[in-house]
């Protein structure tokens, strides 16, 4: 019997997409008698979130995509982080204050724009994460993994939980670890560099699991997934615009850095992932071998996520909104804002947004893959 696995990117409040996304396909599989379709779920940075989420509810799949919508859909962007103007203006001083003292200071305080201390309090009141091991002692789920990046290592770590059947593995520059999986490996996972300070596990300070994570499919399928659904948060080929532009701005720049750091990944590993298959496909009886295509179902938004952030943009919080504006024009900073716009008015134009592709645009795919 095939194990699916479900593979969440990530991409900040992007991940609202997601949830709308899960709520559709929890639809289609209640309508087809499906009552536990993932057996592996896994995550990387907002994509974390709502792997967890899953998780912990992967015994009641549509009550629990229905509850991780809710969620989403009623987010304000301080229960992320912290935008009033004592901590940002706090957090200013301190920047100024290291960035001009050179050495004079050893010990280096500030490692992030942000203060996400809201987003620890938003997990412990949303996501019960005991439960994620009582659904794999009760067989609902096998595995839940979520990817950090080790800064002391510069590599790529997938924590995981499961059963004992699977093994730790150990690659170039990515490796695993088993553990009990808890709110701070989410909070490592969705800390996005320079905006979301690094969480400390164990002795090593971890980041945005994107981040060196080449890969991102590969641990469902080291943890026995032999077929994969795959949300991403981008359009396809959205950033291939022809249009021409004046000189590049800041927040031009670090839009298209965060794009590469966060959203690049998935796209190739997908195309790596279909190539394989195609050869496996390919090659004659007589010379078949172990090794067998892994089934994928990739979904992907209809519209260009960072086009419809910069129509919501008016509902940043006054200060972020201001930064922002500082770097670029609401057009230039598009998909920085996409990250960053943890707003009702945003999130819920992109839960529906991924409520529709699921039902509309991609149902027919999502019964086919749960039915091969």
């Amino acid at each position: 019997m095939s194990k699916i696995g479900l593979v969440l990117t990530g991409g900040g409040a992007r991940g609202a997409y997601q949830a709308g996304v899960l709520q559709g396909i929890a639809q289609i599989a209640d309508d087809m008698g499906i009552a536990r379709p993932f057996s592996v779920i896994t995550g990387n940075s907002s994509g974390a979130l709502n792997a967890a989420y899953m998780a912990a509810y992967s015994d009641r799949l549509r009550r629990a995509s229905n509850r991780l919508r809710r969620m989403w859909d009623n987010l304000s962007t301080d229960q992320i982080f912290h935008v009033d103007a004592f901590s940002m203006t706090k957090m200013g001083f301190r920047w100024i204050w290291e960035l001009t003292t050179g050495g004079l200071d050893q010990e280096k305080r500030v490692r992030a724009l942000f203060d996400t201390s809201p987003l620890r309090h938003l997990i412990a009141e949303h996501l019960p994460v005991e439960r994620i091991w009582q659904n794999i002692f009760d067989h609902s789920l096998d595995a839940l993994a979520i990817t950090a990046v080790n800064y002391s290592t510069g590599g790529s770590r997938t924590f995981f939980q499961s059963s004992d059947v699977h093994e730790e593995w150990h690659r170039s520059r990515r490796d695993s670890e088993r553990t009990q999986l808890t709110a701070d490996h989410i909070m490592a996972s969705t800390a996005i560099p320079l905006l979301f300070p690094p969480i400390k596990i164990g002795g090593h300070y971890y980041g945005d699991g994107s981040l060196r994570n080449y890969t991102p499919m590969s641990p469902a399928i080291k943890l026995g997934a032999d077929k994969l659904l795959v949300i991403g948060v981008r359009c396809k080929d959205n950033d291939l615009k022809s249009t021409p532009m004046k000189s590049p701005s800041l927040a031009r720049i670090l839009s298209v850095i965060l794009n590469f750091v966060l959203l690049d990944a998935i796209d190739l590993d997908y195309e790596s992932l279909t190539k394989l298959n195609n050869t496996l496909m390919a090659i004659p009886d007589p010379f078949q071998t172990d090794v067998k295509p892994i089934g994928v179902c990739m979904i992907r938004p209809t519209q260009d996520i960072g086009d419809i952030a910069a129509e919501e943009a008016h509902h940043m919080p006054k200060l972020l909104r201001h930064l922002v504006r500082g770097l670029g024009s609401n057009e230039e900073a598009s998909d920085l804002i996409s990250y960053l716009l943890f707003e009702a008015a945003f999130t819920q134009r992109l839960t529906q947004l991924g409520y529709d592709d699921a039902i509309n645009q991609y149902q027919q795919d999502i019964r086919a893959f749960f039915l091969s």
